[in-house]
C-alpha cells in the first residue's frame, strides 16, 4: 500500500485517467526523465544553451553573409541522437515524426480533395533523421506542416470545416510502422528528452541560417490550424484544447523556444492518441451495428 502522506509524482503520471498517452508511453517517459543526471544537468544545459542560441542568432544577423551547413547538421544530428540520448528519448523523437505525419495524412485522406498532398516522412530508425532525399528530416518535417496548411486553404474543394460521420472516417493514416531504437546499443550518454531537445535546437541554430531557424520555430504555431481541422472533422473539441499557440499569425520567436517545442511534441502525442481512441469507437460502433443486423436477420428468419 502506498503512503498517502507522501504521494509520488510519477505514480500520478502513471495512473492519471485523463492523460492521453498509452501505458507503455507513460512508462518510457517516466524512465527517461526520472534520472539523477537529468536533475543535475538539465538546469545547467538549459541556461547555457538558451543564452547560446540567442547569441548565435544575433551574430548571424549582423554578419554580411549566411553561415549554415545542412551536411554537418545531417551528420552530427544523427551521430548525436544515436550516441548521446536515451533509447526512450530517441523513441519519443521518432514517434513524434510519425505521429505528425499521420495526423497530416488523416486530414488529407478525409478532406474530400486530392489537392491536399499526403506526406511520406515516416522514419523508423535514427539513421533516417538526417538526410531525407536531399533535405534534412527536421526541415522536411517543418515544410510538411507549412505545405499542408497552404494546401488546405488555397483550394475551394477542400473541406476541413464539416463533421464527418464516424462510420465514414478513414483512419488508415494512423497505421504506423515499427520503430527500432537500438535499446542494446552502447551510448556515450543517455540524455533525457528535454536535455536532448535543448542540444538539438542549438545544433539547428548553429547549422541553419537565421531565416531557416526562425521558420522552424514559427512552424510550431500551426498546431492551432491542424488541430482545428481534426476537431471539425471528428466533432471532438478536445483537439482545440491542446493548442499552445492560440494566434497563428502572431509571429514571434520565443526566448525559450525549446519550451514551445516540447509543448508542440506533447500536443501532437496527445492528439494522435485521441485519434486512436476515436478509431476504437468506430470499430466498436461497427461491431454493434453488425450485431444488430445479425439479430434482425435471425428474427426475420424465425418469423
Amino acid at each position: 500500500m502506498r503512503n498517502r502522506l507522501n504521494p509520488d509524482f510519477y505514480d500520478a503520471v502513471k495512473y492519471d485517467p485523463h492523460l492521453k498517452i498509452s501505458a507503455e508511453e507513460r512508462a518510457e517517459y517516466i524512465s527517461d526523465v526520472n534520472k539523477k543526471s537529468t536533475r543535475i544537468l538539465l538546469p545547467i544545459i538549459r541556461f547555457i544553451l538558451v543564452l547560446g542560441i540567442h547569441i548565435l542568432r544575433f551574430i548571424k544577423r549582423i554578419l554580411p553573409f549566411k553561415v549554415k551547413s545542412h551536411g554537418l547538421l545531417n551528420k552530427l544530428g544523427v551521430w548525436f541522437m544515436g550516441n548521446f540520448i536515451s533509447p526512450q528519448a530517441l523513441g519519443y523523437i521518432i514517434r513524434h515524426f510519425q505521429y505528425e505525419s499521420a495526423l497530416i495524412n488523416f486530414v488529407a485522406d478525409n478532406c474530400g480533395s486530392d489537392k491536399v498532398e499526403r506526406v511520406d516522412l515516416m522514419p523508423t530508425h535514427v539513421s533516417q533523421l538526417g538526410d531525407t532525399n536531399g533535405v534534412n528530416a527536421i526541415m522536411l518535417h517543418d515544410f510538411n506542416i507549412y505545405n499542408h496548411i497552404i494546401d488546405t486553404g488555397m483550394h475551394d474543394d477542400v473541406n476541413v470545416t464539416d463533421r464527418i460521420p464516424l462510420d465514414k472516417i478513414n483512419f488508415d493514416a494512423l497505421n504506423l510502422p515499427e520503430i527500432d531504437i537500438e535499446e542494446q546499443r552502447k551510448r556515450w550518454m543517455n540524455f533525457d528528452i528535454e536535455t536532448s531537445a535543448y542540444i538539438m535546437v542549438f545544433f539547428l541554430v548553429l547549422f541553419l541560417s537565421d531565416e531557416e531557424g526562425e521558420r522552424a520555430a514559427l512552424s510550431l504555431q500551426f498546431d492551432e490550424s491542424l488541430f482545428a481541422s481534426l476537431s471539425n472533422m471528428t466533432g471532438d473539441d478536445y483537439f482545440r484544447c491542446l493548442c499552445p499557440m492560440k494566434y497563428t499569425h502572431w509571429l514571434r520567436y520565443q526566448f525559450d523556444v525549446v519550451k514551445d517545442l516540447r509543448w508542440h511534441m506533447i500536443s501532437i502525442d496527445y492528439a494522435y492518441n485521441q485519434m486512436m481512441s476515436i478509431k476504437k469507437k468506430q470499430v466498436s460502433q461497427g461491431a454493434e451495428q453488425q450485431e444488430v443486423t445479425r439479430s434482425t436477420e435471425e428474427e426475420a428468419a424465425l418469423a
